[in-house]
């Protein structure tokens, strides 16, 4: 429910239409639970060298499921087969301002001369019978999962080697959807997710038009159809009398059948927060993880991030109050930093504060 309103905090200001910093910090004060976001956001990793040195992860748990109908939760994730590589400040502002599209430039040029970029497949599966052992909620897309218990497994790669021919139609067209998966990869009860898998076929079919999926860039490479056609912007021709699924008169009406996870359910459907919500302790294991000078600049970015002439003293006493808990040192050196005389406020007051405007 504030995804959308978490967007709009860091879209551009809808009055100036300048991008700030204190709408961003405004809105998230309200949800400790972007700490862990933040711990990514302020790190050296915020400002990636280019699109060839990034990595990422599907962020949310899908399932895998077995022809036989054993469900495991998963997490993918590709990393770079040339390491990951980030930029400074005053290096992004250097290659930034040599050349806005840098990344762009350095993926097509990398592609055209034959150096083509890799990234390595893995993924993390948890037998959901396993969940109740950890100290936070696994389908709670704010937390990573500890390699050390659930370890990386290489399942395969993917090679770009061929740039694109028309921008727009095979990349602005492009329709992106987490609610597309293919047989043996379902869903989770990730709330986020959940909520995905209608928002973006909602969204596409308003950009894209109700057919975007046949456009060549996002119609499936192997053979299927759902016998579907017709509705504004139909572009395919199809000389059929069966525009439904499924049919007798069709002969792909034996297609096989895969198994869906059948949980059973118990209770009542209400709103309410994740029950093992631990926001705090991945962002602090994280924070001191980090070499002495990686902590500093994380400090120094904060501290020009909360200095923001628009982020009150409220705002501003409750982000030191959410990385103090964190981090004990690291919220100390923030009040020192900002010379807060209310740093002092005791913490509890802060998550007093927090239920009270959760609750309104």
């Amino acid at each position: 429910m504030k995804f959308p309103d978490a967007i709009r905090a860091f879209k551009p200001n809808p009055k100036s239409h300048i991008q700030e910093t204190w709408r961003i910090l405004d809105f998230f004060s309200h949800l400790p639970e972007s700490l862990h976001t933040f711990a990514f956001f302020y790190d050296d990793l915020g400002v990636p060298q280019d699109y060839r040195h990034m990595e990422g992860s599907s962020v949310h748990a899908y399932t895998l499921i077995s022809k036989a109908g054993k469900v495991h939760y998963v997490k993918f994730h590709w990393k770079p087969t040339c390491g990951v590589k980030c930029l400074l400040e005053d290096e992004a502002i250097k290659v930034g301002g040599a050349n806005h599209s840098h990344a762009t430039k350095d993926l097509y040029d990398s592609i055209a001369a034959g150096n083509y970029p890799e990234w390595k497949l893995y993924i993390q599966t948890m037998d959901p019978d396993h969940e109740d052992r950890f100290d936070f909620d696994p389908l709670d897309l704010t937390k990573t999962w500890p390699e050390d218990i659930l370890p990386l497994q290489p399942v395969g790669r993917l090679v770009l080697n061929k740039n694109i021919d028309n921008f727009f139609a095979e990349n602005e067209q492009l329709a992106f959807n987490p609610a597309h998966v293919v047989p043996g990869v379902y869903y989770s009860d990730d709330k986020m997710l959940q909520t995905r898998i209608f928002a973006y076929s909602d969204t596409q079919r308003h950009r894209l038009g109700p057919n975007y999926l046949q456009l060549p860039v996002n119609a499936p490479k192997c053979p299927h159809h759902n016998n579907h056609h017709e509705g504004f912007m139909n572009f395919m021709h199809r000389d059929e009398e069966v525009n439904y699924f499924p049919s007798r008169y069709d002969p792909v009406r034996h297609a096989e059948r895969f198994p869906i996870p059948s949980n059973i359910l118990y209770g009542k459907r209400e709103k309410c927060v994740i029950e093992k919500e631990n926001n705090f302790k991945q962002p602090g294991e994280r924070y001191r993880s980090w070499a002495p000078d990686r902590q500093e600049r994380f400090i120094r970015r904060w501290v020009d991030a909360v200095s923001d002439p628009r982020v009150t003293h409220e705002i501003r006493s409750i982000w030191i109050s959410y990385w103090s808990q964190a981090d004990k040192s690291l919220g100390q050196k923030l009040a020192s930093r900002l010379n807060d005389d209310q740093s002092w406020i005791p913490l509890r007051f802060w998550e007093l504060r927090y239920s009270t405007l959760s609750c309104h």
